[in-house]
């Protein structure tokens, strides 16, 4: 069982990951051709979809250490995947409405969702990663540097969703990408560790 958790859950990762790049070099704050919004707002519905079935692929390894942190951490990406989907729907509605056809509140509204959607589902993403780590640490069922390393990447992915969305950052200013990629990589390398390597036997 805890083989074939590993296995899906880094494949999961990897695949949210992947797509959620594509999607936001495609969307590329609203500008482009209706397919390339298209074709990034699709990107990101494969993103929220890998994200929803990770909890689903954990849950059972992570209630042998914690029942309540594995609960918690399916309410945590839930929500998340909740606050990303107006990041898919938004381009498509744009899309589909073109130039004249939507309410100019409502467009302004759907062509800022990456200010203010932004901090809310990267905070639900912060709690979730910092609910998975804390049982990886103490259970070592991956070696302890990784999840160590994640702790400290949650604690910089914080302040940048709190600097966001307080107005001190953009997601476009290099500080950004500064505080998020030492998290983004250490997912990765997980990732890849789940892949090859698995969960380490249980501890009870």
């Amino acid at each position: 069982m805890h083989r074939t958790a590993a296995r899906v859950t880094g494949a999961l990762f990897i695949t949210a990951t992947v797509a959620g790049v594509i999607g936001a070099a495609l969307l590329g704050g609203g500008t482009g051709s209706a397919h390339r919004q298209s074709a990034g707002a699709l990107a990101v519905l494969v993103m929220a979809g890998a994200i929803a079935m990770i909890p689903a692929a954990l849950f059972p390894v992570l209630k042998v250490y914690s029942e309540s942190s594995a609960v918690g951490y399916v309410v945590a990406r839930t929500v998340e995947v909740v606050l990303l989907l107006p990041a898919a729907f938004g381009p498509l509605i744009l899309v589909a409405a073109g130039d004249g056809g939507l309410d100019p509140a409502v467009r302004s509204v759907l062509d800022t969702q990456d200010t203010w959607g932004y901090a809310p589902a990267a905070l639900f993403f912060c709690l979730s990663a910092l609910l998975l780590n804390v049982v990886l640490f103490r259970s070592r069922l991956v070696p302890r540097w990784l999840p160590g390393w994640a702790l400290a990447g949650v604690a910089l992915y914080v302040t940048d969703a709190g600097l966001v969305m307080f107005g001190g950052l953009t997601t476009a200013s290099p500080a950004h990408a500064a505080l998020v990629v030492p998290l983004a990589v250490n997912e990765m390398v997980l990732a890849v560790w789940l892949l090859v390597r698995g969960f380490r036997a249980p501890t009870g």
